[in-house]
Order: structure tokens, then sequence, then C-alpha cells
């Protein structure tokens, strides 16, 4: 298991930050996903990939605009993701913790969430 803590800041709201967050395909932001569907309850939901993936996600803590917390399966990699939100007002904070198994030997999970934190800030324009 390969584990990696990875903090953003963004200037604006907590709830725009959740709203993306939650959401990949809002306005293209994550451009490794082309699809997305969510369960009735929000508690499950399946990203369709630009490779030709999916990846099926089951969330075990969804607390707005605070707390993300899901398992998550593509292929033979699993992991685990959990993102802290602070902040208030015109400021936000995102600390985020990947684990994740099956990557294989060099790859970075740090890398991972860097190139995803960049594509929210490109987005968010912060």
């Amino acid at each position: 298991m390969k584990s990696c803590v990875v903090t953003a800041n963004y200037a604006c709201d907590p709830n725009k930050v959740w709203l993306y967050l939650t959401k990949p395909t809002l306005n293209n932001w994550r451009k490794d996903v082309s699809g997305y569907e969510e369960s009735d309850d929000g508690m499950k939901a399946t990203e369709k990939n630009t490779d030709g993936g999916e990846t099926q996600i089951v969330f075990t803590r969804k607390e707005k605009p605070r707390c993300l917390s899901c398992n998550f399966q593509k292929g033979k990699i699993s992991g685990t993701f959990t993102a802290l939100l602070l902040g208030g007002g015109d400021s936000t904070s995102v600390e985020c913790t990947l684990d994740v198994n099956g990557l294989g030997l060099f790859t970075k999970p740090a890398k991972l969430m860097n190139e995803r934190l960049e594509m929210l800030r490109q987005t968010l324009g912060a």
C-alpha cells in the first residue's frame, strides 16, 4: 500500500470546492472522467474514465462542505480517499489523504493527487 497526504488552498467558498469534488463532470473539470453516475442516495457512484475503464466508488462519509471519504476500485487498483475542507468565506484549504493498493512499483499517489488538485485549481481559477 502506498499513502500520501496533500494540501491545496483555493480562493473560494468551501461549498464551491465541495460541489466540484462531488461532481467530477461539472464543467469537465476532471479531464480523466468522461461520465459519472450516482446512486439515488448519493453514496455510490461510477466514474467512466477516458481510458475506457470504470472506477467504482462507495462513499463512507459525506458531510457537506467539510468532509468527504470513500473507498474506490478501478481494475486491480483499490484504495481510500479522504478530503477535509477547512475555511470559509473566500478561502478554502483542502487536505487530502490517499491510500492505494496495486499501483505498481514506481507510481506515486502524491503525483496523481496533485494532478487532480491542479485540474481543480484551473477550473476554480484559484
